[in-house]
């Protein structure tokens, strides 16, 4: 599962470039044992459909969280839709690429077509976020 979702540090990168991860379906989850969430003796984090709030609490165990994308959650957050230095791209979408298009030259505003489609769409997301359409 987790070869399904983006890492603590992709998620961490998209939050700096000001991308919403509210729309998280999915978290990661580390039961911490202190105050400090670097703390070595914290658990190994794991995957969740709950919220580190929803889950069962005992003494001073806590637990915590970061929101994490799926495929879907960053193909629901792009537009369909970008102007792009004066001229209208189209998100598309195949097995071997995800980027955004020129319907008429079929020239690439951006493409990823490198690696799996996880990974490519994250670097569309970040291009997407860096040039302020999301």
């Amino acid at each position: 599962m987790e070869d399904k979702v983006l890492s603590i540090e992709q998620m961490q990168k998209l939050k700096e470039l000001g991308v919403d991860d509210s729309k998280a379906k999915i978290y990661w989850v580390r039961q911490t044992n202190s105050s400090k969430c670097n703390d070595p003796i914290n658990g190994k984090y794991f995957l969740s459909l709950s919220k580190g709030d929803k889950l069962m609490r005992c003494g001073f165990i806590t637990y915590e969280t970061t929101p994490t994308f799926t495929l879907q959650d960053m193909i629901e957050l792009m537009p369909s839709k970008v102007k792009y230095e004066g001229k209208s791209y189209y998100l598309s979408i195949d097995k071997r690429f995800i980027g955004y298009v020129d319907d008429i030259d079929v020239e690439d505003c951006v493409l990823e077509s490198d690696g799996n489609i996880l990974e490519n769409t994250y670097k569309v997301l970040v291009w997407l976020a860096e040039h302020k359409y999301i």
